[in-house]
């Protein structure tokens, strides 16, 4: 007589990582059924748990399955298995969300998919022309999340009632809306402004006007990028008189027109985040030279929501998409301050009300020698999350510096960097670093035990840091010389441990000179380890006329070196 190799077990799943907002549990639902299990799953503050009770062969399946075939747009980190009793369950569910100490990562914003771009095209289809179609592969969730974990009821789209077809495709296992959070569809989901149309919006762009459009993270201003004077007007209001601008197509082919692409700049470009890429432009092209004055590069990127795509359907040029704001503050996440701020577009403004909770400009990357470089982390790939084997033992926020500003927050297990800030040289900009820094702090519940900023006591982040500190005595202040920050961050990304020899020119930054006293430093070989440093070798020292406004200035670092030659 055949003897039933069957074995019945509970066991409790704990997953931690990128699990929420990226279709893990309608994966999870899909699987323990596959595998005959019964049981539950939910998020939670820590991630994903879930419990399934079954054949011991089928649940070791059903944990190889989640540790090497999990969702494209979820990273686990750690995923811990234990056994319990057994409860004889029926089924498998998927739970409300429960809530505790928060250390689930946030999933970034991701471009529009291609199944939903189909379903945007087909005049058959429900959603045909829908301007915020997504599904679990595509469509925003950092910039519409308030808190976590990440259910609807905790994102700007809870104002939103789904309709009966849209809850139809969101309880359906088998649907690619099966729990995506932000589902809608043209009866029930968000509304374009009813003052001005798609078509008349893409009218006055062919008609050389400047032109604001709400994203996902904030404002963008457009233009004709084949226009020179649209150019130059967009220049003119948004006080940016030369610095390159970002410059969105229609598809690749568009963009092979306008510049030579290298097989992994192709790849960046068609990548889910949709970053802008520099890239090389090719000469007399249509973009207009103005666009990217002086130099041989330009950034180019594909529309990367479905509004955007449906704006370019209507128009036959490329067009310039910068963020929307006055140059060297945040971008504009609200239709009145971009009114106030950016008079000049207020009869061309397209918008709608769905409510942007949490700013993002877009990610600039370029490709050196097959690899990419980050140069602005942003929508796609922000925030940006690491995992660490060894536990942090204490809460850490770690500040940025006045130029290119971020914060990054450390807890058990996670680093998490959040997106590119800016520059800290305005009201506006330090009340978007003071905003970021509140919302990071609600998501995770977090509240430092030591507060890590840079030494120069102008900058705003340290001011805020000792301020901080001030209120708070039980904080611990760690004030970091700028390039040994620069030093040791390059060891943190090589897992250097011992000593190392750290070359630093990066303008300048501020320390202290062989007398003890405080001085700019511009350019030193430092020898450093984890907790100390020795500056062993560094540029001559002159004076910089105006100080650190030297810096924007090169014309004062070289009269200040002709006075130091010269007398």
């Amino acid at each position: 007589m055949a003897v039933s190799s069957f074995v019945k077990k509970r066991t409790k799943i704990e997953v931690t990582g990128i699990v929420q907002g990226v279709g893990f549990r309608p994966f999870v639902y899909r699987h323990a059924l596959l595998h005959s299990l019964s049981g539950y799953t939910l998020n939670n503050g820590g991630g994903v748990l879930i419990e399934v009770e079954g054949d011991e062969l089928h649940i070791s399946k059903f944990l190889e399955t989640l540790k090497n075939a999990a969702p494209t747009l979820s990273r686990v980190d750690a995923l811990v298995s234990f056994d319990i009793p057994l409860q004889d369950s029926d089924g498998f569910t998927i739970l409300e969300s429960q809530t505790r100490t928060l250390n689930t990562m946030i999933p970034v914003d991701i471009s529009i998919c291609s199944d939903c771009q189909k379903e945007m095209q087909d005049p058959q289809n429900r959603r045909y022309q829908h301007p915020f179609i997504n599904c679990l592969n595509c469509g925003p969730r950092y910039s519409v999340i308030d808190s976590l974990p990440y259910d609807r009821k905790n994102t700007s789209m809870q104002t939103f009632d789904m309709c009966d077809e849209c809850r139809s495709e969101y309880e359906e296992p088998s649907s690619r809306r099966f729990h995506a959070q932000a589902i809608s569809c043209p009866k029930c989901g968000p509304k374009l402004s009813e003052n001005t149309s798609i078509k008349r919006f893409t009218q006055l762009i062919k008609e050389g006007k400047p032109a604001a459009i709400k994203g996902i993270g904030g404002f963008h201003i457009l233009c004709d990028a084949s226009n020179v004077e649209a150019v130059q007007e967009l220049r003119l209001h948004k006080n940016r008189p030369k610095k390159p601008l970002a410059v969105m197509f229609k598809n690749l082919a568009s963009i092979k027109e306008a510049c030579s692409l290298s097989r992994e700049e192709e790849v960046l470009i068609l990548s889910r985040e949709r970053p802008i890429v520099l890239v090389r432009k090719k000469k007399n092209s249509l973009i207009a030279e103005s666009v990217a004055p002086n130099i041989d590069k330009i950034g180019v990127f594909l529309a990367y929501t479905p509004l955007h795509e449906l704006l370019l359907n209507e128009l036959d040029c490329p067009i310039v998409a910068t963020s929307a704001n006055v140059s060297g503050e945040p971008i504009i996440r609200d239709e009145k301050e971009l009114l106030n701020r950016l008079p000049f577009v207020t009869q061309s403004v397209l918008t709608h009300d769905r409510e942007i909770l949490n700013s993002c400009d877009d990610s600039v990357v370029m490709s050196v020698e097959g690899e990419s470089v980050m140069l602005r982390l942003g929508r796609g790939y922000a925030p940006k999350s690491f995992y660490r084997a060894k536990k942090i033992t204490k809460k850490i926020l770690a500040l940025g510096a006045n130029q290119k500003s971020t914060i990054t927050m450390a807890f058990d297990n996670h680093l998490i960097l959040s997106p590119h800030i800016g520059d800290l040289n305005s009201i506006e900009a330090f009340e978007y670093f003071v905003r970021t820094l509140e919302t990071f702090k609600r998501f995770y519940s977090f509240e430092p035990d030591i507060i890590v900023c840079d030494k120069h006591p102008g900058y705003e982040t340290t001011k805020w840091a000792k301020d901080y500190v001030a209120k708070n005595p039980n904080i611990e202040l760690l004030e970091v010389q700028h390039h040994y920050a620069h030093a040791l961050a390059c060891m943190a990304e090589h897992d250097l441990e011992g000593e190392a020899l750290a070359f630093c020119f990066d303008g300048t930054g501020y320390g202290e000179n062989e007398e003890g006293n405080a001085s700019l430093w511009g350019g030193e070989v430092l020898r450093v380890t984890p907790r100390e440093y020795k500056r062993e070798y560094h540029l001559g020292e002159f004076s910089l006329l105006g100080g650190e406004k030297a810096t924007g200035e090169p014309r004062r670092v070289a009269l200040g070196l002709l006075f130091e030659c010269y007398s």
